[in-house]
């Protein structure tokens, strides 16, 4: 009882229940800083199981905060996707634990050996963004899990009712020492990243990323960012298709939106352009025009979004260029904002300048592939690049001549949904990776090893320094090839018999 009591003094504000987990898990790190394959594999385990027991707990909590959630889409993307990251950690985990022998040079080192090995970091904190409160949540945490580390989970203070039903589910699955939820609003948010973590991870946007990237920078934490950006999708002449305009419309449709890395405008053909529009907008209406598409998005996460989202569409109208509603107007206090089809806004509007990050798609000609590709390479490097064609050389001149985290061809996001991949950013979407062994890799301290053998100069090469130092040097590194040679072979039989048998 003297424990609980202790506890919930200390846990009288976010900030300071933060402090106090984050002290348990840093002295739990010390105690046990090298958890053995075994013991990762069950944690992540524990997931899977986790969000099937409160699967209808998760939709519940997408629903209210979204003001409306397809079931459908929140079981693919926040639930069924966990499945496939926890079953390839899983996996793999042994694998990537192993060392990675390193060459050494027999002549001079012997039967010396150095490898490779991945340590834990330690206590990694997770900020999470609200558009994807439980993928985000638990993504990043099973490769966390997977590298040995220990992890606090910072849920959006914009999708609450997630970030309850995060922390429960974790309470009920995790001690609090190996991982845990810490809900709170813009306090926590500012003090989060302030801590001495060993790894910071932030998904959400680059203005919040800047400062967030300041404040671990004052105790030199690492970080990795993902912070989204213009993601373009670019239509060869050969794919102003039926099939193209339903991939790209349907990726559109996830989270009305709100994905990081939807598509966020489409560059096609000019002579095409009418052609393609003219079929986007028909999918869009023979699809997602009934209820606002309410059975298959979400709503917009807050009316301040709704707002925006609203001010990009009424500068373009305002500007006289073409635009599209898909859907009837909200009303009703609904956040079922309908979709957009801009066709050839001018570069100044908002919309082409800023990350949309909603249920607006802007539709932009181009003349040819090198206009296409300066197009692109004029705004920040984008989280994605989706090129449609079948024409291999068209697909490798734009991969080639662009940047961006990820590439897709022949379809847009997919890319970030395989656990295989890396995920990241580049520039202003971001830095860092995770998801898979890159992910092991990036949330690890590889320490390098080096293990003395027999044979070698070791004796020339440390104080103090005699004839055989000076014969190294002078009658050998500074030597022509011929004596160097001729040096090797002298002492490369017995140090490889060495390095063979001992």
């Amino acid at each position: 009882m003297e424990a609980v009591s202790d506890n919930f003094a200390t846990d009288q504000t976010p900030t300071k229940r933060l402090e106090r987990i984050f002290s348990l898990q840093k002295k739990a790190f010390l105690s046990h800083p090298y958890p053995s394959a075994a013991q990762r594999i069950e944690l992540m385990e524990r997931i899977p199981e986790m969000l099937r027991k409160n699967r209808e707990k998760i939709l519940a909590a997408l629903h209210e905060d979204f003001g409306g959630h397809s079931e459908k889409q929140g079981d693919l993307v926040e639930i069924l996707g966990m499945f496939d990251r926890a079953k390839y950690n899983i996996a793999n985990v042994k694998k990537w634990m192993k060392p990675l022998k390193k060459e050494v040079n027999p002549v001079t080192l012997g039967s010396s050996k150095a490898f490779l090995k991945y340590h834990p970091k330690g206590v990694v904190g997770n900020m999470v963004s609200w558009n994807f409160p439980f993928d985000i949540g638990l993504g990043p945490t099973l490769d966390l899990l997977a590298a040995g580390n220990r992890v606090i989970i910072k849920p959006s203070d914009l999708s609450p009712a997630c970030g309850k039903v995060l922390e429960e589910m974790i309470s009920e699955t995790f001690d609090e020492d190996q991982v845990a939820v810490v809900n709170g609003g813009l306090d926590l948010a500012i003090h989060f990243p302030s801590l001495k973590w060993d790894h910071l991870v932030y998904t959400g946007s680059g203005a919040v990323g800047r400062k967030v990237m300041k404040a671990a920078a004052e105790n030199l934490v690492p970080v990795t960012l993902e912070l989204g950006g213009k993601s373009p999708a670019i239509v060869h002449t050969d794919s102003v298709t039926d099939e193209t305009v339903r991939d790209i419309a349907g990726v559109k449709v996830v989270k009305r939106g709100q994905m990081c890395v939807t598509v966020d405008y489409c560059l096609v053909p000019a002579s095409r352009l009418d052609v393609f529009t003219d079929k986007m907008i028909a999918h869009f209406q023979a699809n997602f025009a009934e209820g606002n598409c309410a059975e298959h998005a979400c709503g917009i996460i807050t009316d301040r979004h709704m707002k925006r989202l609203q001010s990009l569409v009424d500068e373009a109208v305002d500007a006289g260029v073409e635009v599209t509603q898909i859907g009837e107007n909200v009303a009703g206090g609904s956040r079922n904002m309908p979709f957009y089809i801009v066709k050839n806004p001018p570069r100044d509007l908002g919309l082409m300048k800023e990350e949309i990050f909603g249920p607006i798609l802007p539709i932009i000609p181009y003349d040819d592939t090198s206009d296409a590709i300066r197009f692109v390479n004029a705004d920040d490097k984008p989280l994605g690049l989706y090129i449609f064609s079948g024409n291999q050389n068209f697909t490798d001149t734009i991969s080639e001549q662009t940047q961006s985290g990820g590439v897709a061809v022949n379809i847009a996001a997919l890319q970030a949904a395989q656990p295989s991949l890396p995920f990241g950013g580049i520039g202003e979407s971001g830095m860092g990776l995770h998801h898979g062994i890159e992910a092991f890799r990036e949330f690890s301290n590889p320490r390098g090893y080096f293990i003395k053998g027999k044979g070698g100069t070791f004796d020339a090469i440390t104080p103090p320094y005699g004839s055989a130092t000076e014969h190294l040097i002078h009658d050998v590194a500074y030597a022509p090839m011929g004596k160097q040679i001729l040096f090797a072979l002298k002492r490369l039989p017995g140090d490889l018999w060495k390095r063979m048998f001992t």
